[in-house]
């Protein structure tokens, strides 16, 4: 049976607790966000098992390699970096992809509610939102990655720029682009 994931504990904690070999750590980091990176990766590969392949190995990987892990300060950024570049890799074997900037990103379901939500929410807001996701399609994949990553995920433009390869500058102006196109379409 597995432990419940302990929220109380920061992931700093947890991750230098990991690089020193607690079995008990990386699976409380793993737990904490597994969901959260298999929705990332969904979002870029509509092969689910791929996903969770690519998921799988990245976690093996950074057990055998946990005692080369430098510290980090941010967990789930580092996760999402990590596996993005794993999806990016593995396409690349399968030849599905020639560059990075070809990672396919999809805001398919991005917002979507659950049956209680679409209860609780009331008609007004599913409409609102199937607008939004009407217009959140029409962007191009880096506009879409943007909006997720920083309004689905919670990152700052900092971690964002990492995760994407590209510059805090370069964010910034994508994401303030990215807001004002979806203000004036809506």
């Amino acid at each position: 049976m597995t432990s419940p994931v302990r929220s109380d504990v920061p992931d700093t904690e947890l991750w230098d607790a990991f690089r020193r070999g607690d079995e008990l750590a990386f699976g409380q980091i793993a737990q904490r966000y597994y969901k959260s990176l298999f929705s990332y990766g969904a979002k870029f590969s509509k092969d689910r098992e791929f996903v969770k392949d690519c998921l799988q190995d990245l976690f093996m990987e950074l057990w055998y390699r946990r005692e080369t892990l430098g510290d980090t300060e941010f967990v789930k950024f580092y996760l999402l970096k990590s596996l993005r570049r794993k999806i990016y890799r593995e396409s690349l074997k399968h030849q599905w992809l020639t560059s990075e900037e070809e990672l396919d990103f999809e805001a398919d379901g991005l917002g979507e509610l659950s049956i209680e939500q679409q209860i609780i929410e009331g008609e007004t807001h599913h409409l609102q939102l199937q607008q939004l996701n009407r217009h959140l399609a029409t962007l191009s994949k880096r506009q879409q990655e943007i909006i997720y990553l920083k309004f689905y995920e919670g990152l700052e433009n900092e971690a964002i720029a990492q995760v994407m390869s590209i510059s805090r500058p370069a964010v910034a102006n994508l994401l303030y682009r990215t807001v004002q196109e979806l203000k004036s379409r809506l």
